[in-house]
Order: C-alpha cells, then sequence, then structure tokens
C-alpha cells in the first residue's frame, strides 16, 4: 500500500511512502528519500482508500532506521 507522509515543519510537499506493516497502534513505512524524522516528531499519514477519498492519521515517529537509499520508519497513531 502506498501512502504519503506531511512531516512537521517541512515547506517541501508530502513524502511517498510504503506501507510496510499496519497494526492497531501503528504503522512501519519505508521511506525513499533520506530524511532525518526524529523520535518525537509528529506529522500525518495520507492514505488513499479506493473510491473513498483520502484518509489522514496522525501520527508521532517511534523510531526510524536508515538505509543506503531508503529508511524504514515506526510511527504510532496518535489519538
Amino acid at each position: 500500500m502506498e501512502g504519503w507522509l506531511d512531516w512537521e515543519g517541512r515547506l517541501l510537499p508530502a513524502v511517498p511512502v510504503d506501507i510496510a506493516n499496519f497494526g492497531a497502534g501503528g504503522v512501519a513505512v519505508w521511506v525513499r528519500q533520506q530524511l532525518e524524522l526524529s523520535p518525537g516528531g509528529h506529522g500525518v499519514l495520507i492514505t488513499q482508500a479506493h473510491g473513498r477519498g483520502c484518509g489522514y492519521q496522525s501520527v508521532k515517529c517511534c523510531w526510524q532506521l536508515r538505509g543506503a537509499k531508503s529508511s524504514m520508519v515506526g510511527l504510532a497513531f496518535e489519538r
């Protein structure tokens, strides 16, 4: 599943992400760009449901594993 991540303080457009794992409390996403998403930072995960428009979920960064070309980021849903 694909989505977009709109992160606090970013002047650039939302960043495309690939959703790797989705659970009741959060989501793990692959970020193709090298971004520094510090733990505790906030943003909005945007997903598109088939025929239902976009969904917006407030998220908080829990962890980030940086690779050479992409990073995996753990995001907790905020209520």
